[in-house]
């Protein structure tokens, strides 16, 4: 089962020490979310944690996790990102997390997020904005 849900917020915040993006079908009580949190730099004992990954949380899911994130796409209105057998596993799911975006507040901070996250990680970010395949 694919995890899948229709975002109706988006969140992205940067400080020093790291990104966080967030999605959620609700603002007030989300049923469905995901967070993806990406440090910007590891010490020695995140390697020997092997916390120097991202960190991937689902609402719903059984645990959140690091790692496991093998590609991000962002076509359109759709964010789909596919993740090892693995950390699917550990997060309950049996396939991928695929989410609809209802708003495009944030969107241009969101995309910027992913591709930072991305190539912090060497992770493939394949993207389009909304309308680029309208005819």
């Amino acid at each position: 089962m694919i995890y899948r849900f229709t975002a109706e917020v988006v969140s992205v915040e940067e400080d020093d020490d790291c990104v966080v993006v967030g999605l959620a079908d609700d603002a007030a009580m989300p049923s469905r979310h995901l967070i993806l949190q990406n440090a910007k730099a590891y010490d020695e004992q995140d390697r020997h944690l092997q916390m120097d990954h991202v960190h991937l949380e689902i609402g719903g899911g059984s645990e959140s996790c690091y790692g496991g994130l093998e590609q991000v796409s962002l076509l359109g209105d759709v964010l789909a990102l596919s993740l090892s057998a693995e950390t699917r596993g550990r997060l309950g799911i049996t396939e991928g997390i695929e989410i609809l975006l209802a708003t495009r507040d944030h969107r241009e901070r969101l995309q910027q997020a992913l591709e930072q996250i991305c190539a912090a990680e060497k992770i493939p970010f394949i993207q389009s904005m909304p309308g680029d395949n309208a005819e």
